[in-house]
Order: C-alpha cells, then sequence, then structure tokens
C-alpha cells in the first residue's frame, strides 16, 4: 500500500495530520488552547509532532515523551531536531507502557486553566476513523493492479498490517463494517 510517503515516513501520518487539522481547526473556533500529550516508542511521536509543526497554531501545542534509548536513532532525530516553538519533547527511563498511567492520570483531571488536555494515541479515536482511509486506498489499489472490478463481492481482500495498541486494526475493522469488501485481517 506504501503508506510511508508522509513527512515523517510512517503510516500513521496520513492520520495525524488529519486529527491535528481538525483539532487545530476547533481550536482556532473557539479561541481555546489544546495541549496535546504523547508517548512513543516509535512513529506516533514524529508524526503527532510534524503535524502540530505543520499547523503552526499558537493555540495548539505538544509534548512527546519517549523511553530514553528505545526508540530509532533516526525518530529520536526526529523529535528533538523540530524547532517548532509548539513542540516540546522529553525523554525518560522505563519502557513504553510507563508513561500511560502518568498521561492518564492528566487527562482525567479537569484542567484548572483554560488548556484542553488531549491524547492522540491510539485512544484517540481520531486516528482510527482517519486510518480507515487507508484500508480503503488499500483495497481500490489492489483491485487496480490485479485489473478487477471494484465491488464485486466475491472477492475479498485480505490484509496483513502493524500494530501495536491495536489503533490500525480498528480502523480496518470499522472499514470492513462500512461495507469495505475487507477479508481477514491480519494483525
Amino acid at each position: 500500500a506504501e503508506l510511508f510517503h508522509g513527512p515523517t515516513f510512517c503510516f500513521k501520518d496520513l492520520g495525524m495530520q488529519a486529527v491535528i487539522n481538525l483539532l487545530s481547526h476547533f481550536a482556532s473556533q473557539r479561541q481555546r488552547k489544546i495541549a496535546l500529550l504523547v508517548s512513543t516508542t516509535g512513529d506516533t511521536g514524529p508524526a503527532a509532532l510534524q503535524a502540530v509543526s505543520d499547523v503552526d497554531n499558537p493555540l495548539l501545542t505538544i509534548l512527546v515523551h519517549y523511553p530514553d534509548g528505545q526508540i530509532s536513532d533516526f525518530q529520536r532525530r526526529q523529535l528533538t531536531t523540530n524547532p517548532s516553538p509548539r513542540v516540546r519533547v522529553a525523554a525518560f527511563q522505563g519502557g513504553g507502557d510507563d508513561m500511560d498511567r502518568p498521561i492518564k492520570n492528566i487527562l482525567g483531571n479537569k484542567p484548572k486553566s483554560g488548556t484542553l488536555w488531549t491524547g492522540v494515541n491510539s485512544y484517540n479515536i481520531g486516528r482510527p476513523l482517519m486510518q480507515m482511509v487507508h484500508f480503503v486506498w488499500t483495497y481500490l489499489r489492489v483491485m487496480e493492479q490485479m485489473n478487477l472490478t471494484p465491488g464485486d463481492p466475491n472477492i475479498l481482500v485480505d490484509v496483513i498490517l502493524p500494530t501495536g495498541a491495536m489503533g490500525n486494526i480498528a480502523g480496518g475493522y470499522m472499514a470492513k463494517k462500512m461495507g469495505v469488501p475487507i477479508g481477514k485481517l491480519n494483525a
């Protein structure tokens, strides 16, 4: 499907760019600051950070956490060299799951300031909703490459996909339930 043609070379770029643009729109519409929290062990952080940097909305900021020594040098450079004033990055000691509880605690408390805090990891429904497009695109591309007619009820496309916290496969499942002729979803 070649879903690596986005600004950070990962499949999460498409979904993240759309979600961040929507959040930026609503921040501007409501004139309310939104702070994004992200924990990453790979692609999520660079994709989210780049999307926030690209919209360059003074009402939208992001704090990305990553486990020190547990992401690739390429991803670390993507995170730590972005010059945007809307971006903050922090390494922490521990594993990828060690930031889940602190982020959940922060997001679970009502903010005392006027800033809205939200997360954009895979638990944010916007991500799998936007990633459904990947599955429509993949299905149509397979039909084209195989010289088949899209929509033939006798032809289902099985998909093998990467997944960590299940956001990607959730997008595939929702696309399948909405009628995209997908057979098996193999995580």
